[in-house]
Order: C-alpha cells, then sequence, then structure tokens
C-alpha cells in the first residue's frame, strides 16, 4: 500500500489531465525532462507544451516505489504506460513533490522511454 496516494493520484492527472491543471500541481520551480523533440523544459514552457500535446486516455502505472527524503520531499518513481485509443507509450519515469504552503507541488519529472 502506497504511503503517498494522493501523490500518485497527481501523478495520473498530469498523464491524463486537463493542461490546466499543470499550473497548480507545479512548483513555481519545476523543471521536467522529456524525450525529444520536447527535452528539458521549465514551468512556462511545460504548460505549453502540454497544452499543444494530446491527453492520454489513460496511463498505467507498475513497478512503483516511494522515497520520502524529508517531512517536505517525496519522489515517485515507475513505469508509466500511456494509452491512447491503439498507441502506447511506455517509459521508466520520476517525480519528486515537495510541501509548498500544505499542498504538494511537482517541482521535478523525468522520463526515459522503455
Amino acid at each position: 500500500m502506497p504511503k503517498f496516494p494522493q501523490l500518485w493520484e497527481v501523478e495520473k492527472q498530469l498523464w491524463t489531465g486537463p493542461a490546466e491543471n499543470y499550473d497548480k500541481l507545479m512548483a513555481r520551480d519545476c523543471v521536467m525532462v522529456f524525450p525529444l523533440p520536447a527535452g528539458i523544459l521549465s514551468r512556462d514552457a511545460i504548460i505549453e507544451t502540454v497544452r499543444m500535446a494530446p491527453r492520454w486516455d489513460d496511463v498505467e502505472l507498475d513497478s512503483v516505489s516511494e522515497t520520502q527524503s524529508n517531512d517536505t520531499t517525496v519522489t515517485l518513481a515507475y513505469v508509466g504506460r500511456g494509452l491512447k485509443g491503439s498507441d502506447t507509450y511506455e517509459a521508466y519515469c520520476s517525480s519528486t513533490y515537495i510541501l509548498v504552503d500544505g499542498d504538494w507541488r511537482i517541482i521535478q519529472h523525468q522520463q526515459t522511454p522503455a
């Protein structure tokens, strides 16, 4: 049983939810690393890239692990499988969340295609 089920729900929202959710779910200094052509993106570029990309219909998160570094930092690691119609995408992923004013915000996300 995961210790941070709410963070796993946020993680799924980041794959499948609307781009507008990113603004409220990300920390101010968030950075994300995606395969090319996206590459390394900061907050504003993340939101713009997500707005332009079709969202996944569903995502499966397997081989999940979570590490709590301290009271305000948690890192999730997993294999993500995005499903969109007959298209699939599989990647090794990690996301780090920090506690900001009582709410968890993603500060880092990285994907390596499997």
